[in-house]
């Protein structure tokens, strides 16, 4: 019995010591069509001269499955030799839409793209069932709720497929009715009228307002509940909205219900919390800000209003962010009283630490130099951080027309808990250009353009351009040089010459026709007197030369005639030479199109009696926005003048005041408004401007209908008025006019239209509803 153990145990051991010794003298991997063998062989974890023992192939198995390669994976062996048999996943080579209008196949190939359905990668089955099932979802949010989406796999040769989805989009589903239940004190209509999801109406086809979807739905509400919330609905809640759709999936019906609760009034408002001392303690001219208290808006025994509550926060947040507290919190924290119905606020301030900004970084800049960007920048380095310069640094920016986007983040210093760098980083635009162009006016005619302008000189931010322009009135060529920054503080100083030609051929019409000649040039200095403030002050010398026709009204005559020219004369000299100077106050948050801010300029011009032409004149005009939200503002505009010859001299009629027209009130020809008077000479009733004039207009701005937000692109409602006098007792000779109007930036230069009708003209008066204007004016 221990002979027969002994020769057992001998047995096992030298096959069990034969069985480890066997070793992995080869890897055979089959059924490779387009994947390098490489990616098995980097995949699996044992390798040639590895004991076979030590082989675990379901590990192997699996670590081949997660490459996402493979389809089907099986490991033999025989004798020292492994075999991997492995089945490829298809590539997909292309995908192609069928039947889609709504969503572009661009669209639908990026959307697939992160379900892992794309071109060049590998092909999974499942993927392609989720795919059909969110394409069909996508349907729903544009009320397409008969969407059948239904997919097709073609093999191609190399273990590749393409991959067509045949899309019926079916019918558009549409909002059947709204109804909003459990308002008591407001009623049904009002609530309607506040949200965009509507019931199908005669205008639907153009604002598509009868189509549903889960996310305007979602903001509707949020409109409801912020509309109570602002009037004093603090408990106000919506208990629940039920949509359904009708059998045939024509057909929605949304239902919701709301709680208006009771109506809450504001109790007690304080402050609390740490103040810091550079909010406490300010100089003179910061002495409103004082008493926190008073930058509240609400006040006690006021209605409850969310809104008003949320800017009281972010007010005093901004104010502490101006003194350098860039993180500071500030939070209403209500106390309610369910009782009396009354909801005091206590507004905690927590402006944490004081924060300094330790240095601005400027990129994207190849051009523009960075001091020329640095000027700009209100916010200072080694200063306290200031949100307020931050905002006016980025807005000088912009109004510089250098950069098509400027951004600027205030990343914290690593390490360091008081500490912030101002990063700048700008994308440059083309400021130079040459443009040729051509354009039409309604009142000048045919106008021809040539400009070569460098707006950002050599990256110095300093003004070249040299421009031709000829149309029916005016020829004018000229050449400006504008250096924004002659000194450190910002005094602008400028140079410019030009030669103008101008005959009127009877195109402004009322008035007389004449021609001028004339060249000059001048320098101009602009001081700024604070932010938004500045002085403006030049000269400029005019050599003219008058010229008029045969049949020239007598008073162009006898213009001429008390220069010094013979009686009778129809051409004499008219040169000047002028001081001129303007205080501006300008906050108009863009140069272009403006919608908050206003603008103020008082003038006063005065020639020297050294030359032909004496005379003076002195105006106000101003100008204010008011933005209403959602791309709609409002413009009020005004000027008053008067202009007078002195030293006994008469006023040339070129200089008086001209009225009518699409820069002044629309509706009227070119500086046809004015008295008139019938001249034997020109047979024809005439008008010569005047000495004063009073010229204003309100007009709202708001994006074209069905267009998208353009930035180049807007319309308008305006009324007009103006007129020009001798006396400002003839108000009479005022006029008035409303219409609408359009503006378009387009590549050719700005384009003008209005379209106006004349409330009352008189008898003589010049009319021109449409009016139109191309190219750039002068």
């Amino acid at each position: 019995m221990i002979k027969f153990l002994l020769s057992f145990l001998l047995i096992f051991t030298f096959n069990s010591y034969s069985q480890e010794e066997i070793r992995v003298s080869d890897i055979k991997v089959e059924g490779l069509q387009r994947i390098d063998p490489g990616l098995v062989f980097n995949n699996i974890p044992f390798e040639i001269d590895d004991k076979i023992s030590s082989i675990n192939y379901s590990k192997t198995i699996d670590l081949l499955f997660k490459t996402g390669q493979f389809k089907d994976i099986s490991i033999e062996r025989e004798d020292s030799v492994i075999i991997i048999s492995v089945s490829e996943r298809p590539i997909i080579y292309e995908i192609n839409f069928f039947g889609s209008e709504t969503f572009q196949p661009e669209r639908l190939s990026e959307g697939l793209a992160f379900m892992n359905i794309g071109t060049g990668l590998v092909f999974d089955k499942a993927d392609l069932v989720k795919a059909e099932q969110e394409i069909a979802k996508q349907y729903l949010g544009h009320s397409k709720y008969t969407a059948r989406v239904v997919s097709e796999v073609i093999p191609l040769d190399r273990n590749r497929v393409n991959i067509n989805f045949y899309i019926e989009e079916g019918r558009i589903s549409r909002i059947k009715s709204v109804v909003i239940t459990g308002n008591r004190t407001f009623k049904k209509d009002d609530l309607l009228d506040l949200i965009t999801l509507r019931e199908t109406n005669w205008l639907s086809w153009h604002n598509k307002d009868d189509r549903y979807s889960r996310q305007e739905l979602s903001g509707n509400l949020e409109i409801i509940r912020s509309f109570y919330m602002d009037r004093g609905f603090l408990d106000f809640k919506i208990n629940s909205t039920t949509v359904s759709i009708s059998k045939n999936k024509k057909n929605i019906y949304i239902a919701i219900n709301i709680d208006e609760g009771d109506e809450y009034k504001i109790g007690t408002i304080k402050v609390s919390g740490k103040i810091p001392e550079e909010v406490e303690n300010k100089d003179k001219e910061e002495a409103n800000l004082k008493d926190l208290r008073k930058e509240i808006f609400i006040e006690e025994g006021d209605v409850f209003n969310r809104k008003l509550v949320n800017q009281s926060s972010q007010k005093l947040t901004s104010m502490l962010g101006n003194y350098g507290y860039a993180f500071a919190n500030v939070n209403a924290i209500p106390d309610i009283d369910k009782i009396n119905n009354i909801v005091n606020f206590n507004f905690l301030l927590e402006p944490g630490k004081r924060i300094y900004v330790r240095r601005i970084n400027v990129s994207g800049n190849d051009k523009t130099k960075d001091k020329i960007i640095r000027r700009e920048m209100r916010q200072l380095e080694s200063s306290w951080f200031s949100q307020a310069d931050i905002d006016r640094s980025r807005a000088r920016l912009s109004r510089t027309q250098f950069f098509d986007g400027i951004d600027i983040d205030t990343p914290g210093v690593t390490g360091v808990s008081d500490q912030v760098d101002v990063n700048i980083r700008v994308k440059e635009r083309n400021t130079g250009s040459l443009s040729l162009g051509a354009g039409l006016s309604s009142d000048e005619g045919v106008v021809g353009t040539v400009t070569l302008s460098q707006a950002n000189f050599l990256g110095t931010g300093n003004q070249v351009s040299v421009s031709i322009s000829t149309g029916d009135i005016n020829n004018i060529y000229s050449l400006s040089y504008l250096d924004p920054y002659w000194t450190e503080d910002g005094v602008q100083r400028g140079f410019s010459v030009y030669k103008k030609e101008t005959n009127t051929k009877g195109q402004l019409n009322g008035a007389a026709e004449y021609s001028t000649d004339s060249y000059g040039g001048g320098v101009s200095f602009t001081l700024p007197v604070s932010e938004y403030e500045y002085i403006m002050a030049g000269t400029l010398l005019d050599l003219t030369t008058l010229e008029l026709t045969g049949n020239a009204p007598q008073a162009y005559k006898n213009y001429c005639t008390s220069t010094g020219s013979a009686s009778g004369t129809t051409s004499c000299d008219t040169s000047s030479w002028l001081f001129y100077s303007t205080y501006t106050i300008d906050t108009l948050d863009d140069s272009t199109f403006p919608t908050d801010g206003e603008k103020y300029t008082i003038l006063a011009d005065i020639t020297a009696p050294v030359l032909d032409v004496k005379y003076y004149n002195i105006g106000f005009s101003a100008q204010k926005f008011f933005p209403w939200g959602g791309n709609y503002t409002s413009r009020l505009k005004g000027e008053v003048g008067y202009t007078d010859a002195y030293g006994g001299d008469t006023l040339p009629f070129y200089k008086r005041y001209r009225m009518g027209g699409q820069k002044t009130v629309r509706g009227y020809k070119e500086a046809s408004i004015g008295k008139k008077t019938y001249d034997s000479v020109y047979k024809d009733y005439i008008t010569n401007g005047g000495k004063h004039v009073i010229q204003a207009s309100a007009e709202t701005f708001f994006p074209v209908p069905g267009l998208k937000k353009s930035d180049s692109l807007r319309m308008s409602a305006f009324v007009d008025a103006g007129g020009v006098f001798d006396s400002l007792s003839a108000f009479s000779e005022m006029r008035y006019s409303m219409g609408v109007g359009g503006l378009w930036l387009s590549p050719f230069g700005p384009l003008n239209i209005s379209f106006a009708l004349p409330l009352n003209d008189g008898q003589y008066d010049k009319t021109e509803s449409f009016q139109f204007g191309m190219g750039t004016n002068f």
